[in-house]
């Protein structure tokens, strides 16, 4: 009974510690930087950061919505889509488009890393994204 008991406990802690990381994502949160590294011949290492020109903000909500709001050189865009993560990792669909990666927060900090392997037409590549809670 005692072991039953034990393993009751530990497998209600795993599903709140998985509960309570999946909603540490619910809120507004603010892009800071995206560092891009691509895997070519010679590795080359690209950043972006937040600026006048370069504005996002993703929602993430309970319900499993996402909502957007994107400034990219002077073009602005909203949208909405879903969310699904199961610790470490996240699935965005957003219209048509489905990224799949890792994700960890610390220090309300929120890095998503997405990788992509190499094909015969493009060549291997891991992008982190940095946003802050809002």
């Amino acid at each position: 009974m005692i072991y039953r008991s034990k393993i009751l406990l530990a497998a209600s802690l795993s599903l709140l510690c998985a509960q309570n990381s999946e909603y540490g994502l619910v809120g507004e949160w603010i892009f800071e930087s995206m560092t891009t590294i691509t895997k070519a011949e010679r590795e080359e290492i690209t950043i972006l950061y937040n600026d006048e020109n370069n504005l996002e903000t993703l929602s993430f909500e309970n319900s499993g919505a996402i909502k957007y709001n994107v400034m990219n050189e002077g073009v602005k865009k909203l949208g909405s889509g879903v969310w699904y993560s199961e610790d470490p990792y996240i699935t965005i669909i957003v219209e048509k488009d489905t990224t799949y990666g890792t994700y960890q927060i610390e220090n309300n900090v929120l890095s998503i890393i997405v990788t992509e392997d190499e094909s015969e037409e493009y060549y291997g590549y891991s992008t982190i994204l940095k946003y802050r809670l809002k």
